[in-house]
């Protein structure tokens, strides 16, 4: 009998604590519609245009340095 007097209550405080973390959501305000102006495909990075280029000379520098770096 102790036993199961011991379970239940084990039983009954961790129910009481997963359900503490629960949050009713009933009357919560509906978040306002996001204005786009572009039409992107989901996924996609949208640019104007501007695209950074690096020279060959600097990305050869780059990868030396991290070559040696990783030594």
């Amino acid at each position: 009998m102790k036993r199961f007097l011991m379970a239940s209550a084990i039983a009954c405080a961790l129910s009481v604590a997963a359900l503490a973390g629960e949050i009713p959501s009933d009357g919560a305000p509906q978040p306002p519609p996001q204005q786009t102006t572009g039409t992107t495909n989901p996924g996609q990075i949208p640019t104007d245009g501007l695209v950074p280029t690096i020279s060959d000379a600097a990305l050869s520098a780059l990868l030396t340095a991290l070559g040696l770096v990783s030594f």
